[in-house]
């Protein structure tokens, strides 16, 4: 079921089986109409993560009072309550939202050399280490969401030219994304030793990344590498969106302007990349008081 369909049912529920006041019920309706039609055009709305939402609520700060950010954290929780309840999608990532907090909230992120360790761990010669390797590459290489990784056709990726094609939201909606030096070696490497192996002649599949049978690898296949791998480097919270978010800020922190950087994400709305430059401050705040002579207490 479409999420704009969903949205129609639970404010019938909320209507006829809860009375809402007439007032409760439009606010309800405008915050959630606002959340819908942002996930119909940035995102696919099955695969709805919290740093999903995160980013979605930081585009409205900017024009928006602490009020009604409360009130737009209380509306996604109710709707994603009730999606969970009614079987519609089967996972609430709404579900640890914070309501009334007026700090603004930072996705969390690791350093550029952190990142850099954890993808060299990722070395061998198997076909399970090669395809891991592409996950990393990939989703750190790109800025895609997961389920951009997912959807990634062999058609997508340019070698000649050097760029991706990362097709997200409904219909033909894309972006361009430069393919970078390491991800061209992994993907050069995955199709060399792991890929034509997987190929089901029976039914092809055009997907970048397969799985054991031949189809297009899942969303939970790829968080259980992501997971799997930063178990093994010790770091916690690591995930396929924390990827994206270190994508983002290590570009901005090493000088990329802003507006590139939203052109990159595929964000509508350069407020939602504007988030990232608050990172980039936090992290040069640490490294004067850590580093200046003047700064330490």
């Amino acid at each position: 079921m479409k999420l704009d369909q969903a949205l129609k049912l639970y404010l019938n529920h909320l209507s006829v089986e809860r009375n809402l006041a007439k007032n409760s019920l439009e606010s309800y309706a405008r915050d959630l109409r606002s959340y819908v039609e942002y996930f119909q055009q940035n995102s696919n709305s099955k695969s709805i993560q919290e740093n999903d939402i995160q980013e979605f609520l930081n585009t409205r700060r900017s024009d928006h009072s602490e009020a009604s950010i409360t009130r737009l954290i209380a509306s996604i929780r109710g709707f994603h309550k009730f999606l969970l309840q009614e079987e519609i999608l089967d996972d609430n990532p709404a579900q640890y939202l914070s309501v009334g907090s007026k700090s603004l909230r930072l996705p969390k992120t690791i350093s550029s050399d952190q990142m850099n360790r954890i993808i060299d761990s990722i070395n061998g010669q198997d076909p399970n280490t090669t395809r891991d390797k592409l996950i990393f590459e990939f989703l750190y290489g790109t800025g895609a969401r997961i389920s951009e990784l997912v959807n990634t056709d062999l058609d997508d990726i340019d070698i000649d030219s050097n760029i991706i094609k990362i097709r997200f939201g409904k219909g033909s909606k894309q972006r361009i994304v430069p393919l970078g030096k390491s991800l061209k070696m992994a993907i050069n490497d995955y199709l060399t030793r792991n890929r034509n192996s997987l190929v089901n002649a029976k039914k092809p599949n055009n997907a970048l990344i397969l799985n054991s049978k031949g189809g297009r690898l899942t969303r939970q296949s790829i968080w259980e590498v992501v997971n799997r791998v930063s178990m093994q480097n010790k770091v916690e919270d690591l995930t396929p969106h924390s990827l994206r978010h270190a994508f983002a800020t290590h570009l901005l922190e090493g000088g990329a302007d802003v507006r590139v950087v939203q052109e990159l994400l595929g964000h509508s709305s350069v407020n939602t990349t504007q988030i990232y430059t608050h990172i980039t401050v936090e992290r040069l705040r640490e490294v004067f008081s850590e580093t200046h002579p003047r700064a330490r207490n």
